[in-house]
């Protein structure tokens, strides 16, 4: 991943991803990823379409990562392909430990709100 895409993620565990909340059905991986490049698109959209141009992949970054720590379970289909489907305690704990762990996201609290802005303009600059 590329910076730009590493703060991209951080951003949207450190805040939106905390409320998120999702039906318990099994969706494609397909599906997931159009999800998640518009909620991070969203996220990130005041920091302009530099950032926002990149939300696809910074979604698919955030969908790896909760398939991997077992925040969505993967079924394989009885025709080929899987489906994954939330898992709601599972998804709290670990986007408390990213919350915690993430480096980016402790620099930002150690430097305050203003740190997004001046990461995010110099990423693009």
């Amino acid at each position: 991943m590329t910076d730009l895409i590493d703060h991209m993620l951080a951003y949207y565990i450190a805040g939106p991803a905390s409320d998120l909340s999702v039906a318990p059905r099994f969706y494609p991986y397909g599906e997931l990823q159009l999800i998640f490049d518009d909620k991070v698109s969203v996220a990130v959209r005041k920091f302009g379409m530099k950032v926002r141009k990149h939300s696809k992949e910074a979604g698919k970054a955030f969908i790896d990562l909760m398939i991997e720590k077992g925040a969505w379970s993967t079924k394989e289909g009885e025709y080929g392909g899987s489906m994954h489907q939330f898992q709601a305690d599972r998804f709290r704990e670990v986007i408390r430990e990213e919350q915690k762990t993430n480096p980016i996201i402790v620099q930002a609290n150690t430097q305050g709100p203003e740190y997004w802005d001046k990461a995010f303009g110099n990423l693009v600059a």
